[in-house]
């Protein structure tokens, strides 16, 4: 599960602290380097927390229709 990624909690709540900032960024990006689309599920979560916080927001996943890049030992 992504939430179980060491530091993903973190990284959610500096995310949507930086997105519901006055001037703070109308796009934000965020990307895997190991290809097993860990960025999809942060990506769902915190667009939900903005949400929940009163900003509308769009996601859209660029590469989620690609396969994923490394096979683990389970996979």
């Amino acid at each position: 599960m992504v939430l179980n990624t060491p530091e993903a909690h973190e990284l959610i709540d500096n995310l949507v602290s930086y997105a519901m900032l006055p001037a703070g960024s109308r796009s934000i990006a965020i990307g895997c380097t190991g290809g097993r689309h860990r960025a999809c599920g942060l990506v769902q979560i915190t667009g939900q927390r903005i949400r929940e916080l009163g900003r509308e927001n769009t996601i859209e996943h660029m590469h989620a229709h690609l396969p994923r890049v490394l096979k683990t030992a389970a996979s």
